[in-house]
C-alpha cells in the first residue's frame, strides 16, 4: 500500500511539473510577442489600437515555431510557411507603407 501511495505521489508530481513547462514555454512565446512588437512599433511607428493585433500575430507565429524548432533544417517548408502567414497576417494589419518598412528592416536580414 504504501508503494502504491508513493507512486501516485510521483505520478502526480510528473503531472505538475509538465504543466510548469509548458506554462514556461507560453511565457517565453507571449514576452518574445511582446519585444517584437514594441521593435516592430518603434521601426514602423503604428497606431497604438494595432499593437492587440500585432502582438497576437507575433504569438501566432511563436506557437508555430516553436512545434518546429527542434528540427528547422527538415521543416524547411513549414517555416517558410509560417513566415509567409506572418507576413500575410501583418500586410491586412499595417499600412501599405509600413508594411514595406516592415519588410525592409524585419524580414531582408
Amino acid at each position: 500500500m504504501k508503494k502504491l501511495i508513493t507512486l501516485c505521489l510521483f505520478a502526480l508530481t510528473l503531472l505538475l511539473s509538465s504543466q510548469n513547462m509548458t506554462a514556461q514555454n507560453t511565457l517565453e512565446i507571449n514576452a518574445e510577442a511582446n519585444s517584437k512588437t514594441k521593435a516592430l512599433r518603434k521601426t514602423v511607428k503604428f497606431e497604438e489600437t494595432k499593437m492587440d493585433a500585432v502582438y497576437k500575430a507575433y504569438q501566432s507565429y511563436g506557437i508555430a515555431y516553436k512545434k518546429i524548432s527542434s528540427d528547422l533544417e527538415g521543416n524547411a517548408d513549414r517555416l517558410k510557411k509560417i513566415d509567409t502567414f506572418l507576413d500575410s497576417q501583418l500586410g491586412e494589419i499595417l499600412t501599405e507603407e509600413q508594411y514595406i518598412i516592415y519588410l525592409k528592416y524585419f524580414r531582408d536580414k
